[in-house]
């Protein structure tokens, strides 16, 4: 599994995935929307952003490619970095483009600005919802000079009298029942094409309905009492994996360490409004220093001590 595969998977379960050195992409629903200048309307979907100051690793892209890949952690934090290297090279150059994620540049003032793939959407609620194009009617106008009206007013003023042709009431009649046409057409589009979003946001919503129901439908399943406790330590020197500003990643963190045999530690807010996550604590520092030294050449390099009085 490639990083930007890795990054497009998490983005639809996730708020933020944040890329080991690089940033991170954060993603925010928006309504469906209709593009006057392409005559397109975009169902709803998560749009992505990109913040290059939020780059601490949180394990997240690293479990995911060690479990596709069957690899040790950090062998897929390894590879991680090789790519961030790698695309840190192309970004100095020219614009960096990840699939189904979007395109960064430098802007003058040397920032990185990201511009996302409208495209792709990574809201599962418009899953096979396509974008749809709606064709406007142009309008035609017809236009005179001066010669042409003088020669009709002539016209009028000589036939004024007579009669008018049994052909120019027809022609009346014609250009009327056109223009009602033309009308008509216009606002049956109009309605064709809310009926189209209607129907189409009702097949796909059964569809949902059936995929849940053959696959998730295994019968009442008795109510299980969740209890969390927080646990309380006199340990003060703790060994940091990671601080975060979104909580679910946090929590993501706090079991993966769990999965692999740590004793971690969901510590209280810091000053910057971050989430720390420790690989574990000790009650003297010599010990601490010890574990981090450990830690930091098999598992996290970036690992540091807090002091939690």
């Amino acid at each position: 599994m490639q990083l930007a595969q890795a990054i497009n998977v998490l983005l639809y379960t996730n708020d933020c995935v944040t890329v080991p050195g690089f940033g991170s992409f954060i993603v925010n629903k928006f309504s469906s929307v209709y593009d006057e200048n392409k005559g397109k309307f975009y169902p709803p979907s998560r749009r992505i952003s990109f913040n290059s100051k939020i780059k601490n690793n949180d394990g997240l892209i690293a479990n995911l490619i060690s479990n596709k890949l069957g690899i040790e952690y950090k062998d897929a934090v390894k590879k991680i970095h090789s790519q961030v290297i790698s695309w840190k090279k192309k970004l100095n150059n020219e614009p960096l483009i990840i699939k189904n994620i979007g395109e960064l540049s430098y802007n003058n003032d040397e920032n990185i600005v990201f511009n996302p793939d409208l495209e792709s959407n990574h809201f599962l609620g418009s899953y096979g919802l396509p974008s749809i194009y709606h064709k406007k009617n142009l309008k035609i106008v017809s236009t005179y000079n001066d010669s042409t009206l003088k020669k009709y007013n002539d016209l009028k003023l000589r036939s004024s009298n007579r009669k008018v042709p049994e052909f120019f009431k027809y022609a009346a009649a014609f250009v009327v029942i056109m223009v009602s046409t033309i009308f008509l057409s216009n606002e049956y589009d109009k309605y064709s094409f809310q009926q189209k979003l209607i129907v189409e946001q009702e097949n796909r919503q059964k569809t949902i309905q059936r995929v849940e129901s053959a696959i998730f439908d295994f019968g009442s399943i008795p109510a299980i009492k969740l209890e969390l406790e927080v646990e309380v330590r006199s340990n003060k020197y703790h060994i940091i994996a990671g601080a975060f500003g979104v909580k679910a990643n946090a929590d993501n963190l706090f079991k993966n360490l769990k999965l692999k045999g740590y004793n971690p530690t969901k510590l209280p807010l810091n000053e910057k409004g971050l989430l720390p996550i420790s690989f574990d604590s000790f009650s003297n520092r010599k010990d601490a220093v010890i574990a981090l030294r450990q830690l930091q050449e098999n598992e996290n390099k970036d690992a540091w001590i807090f002091i939690l009085e």
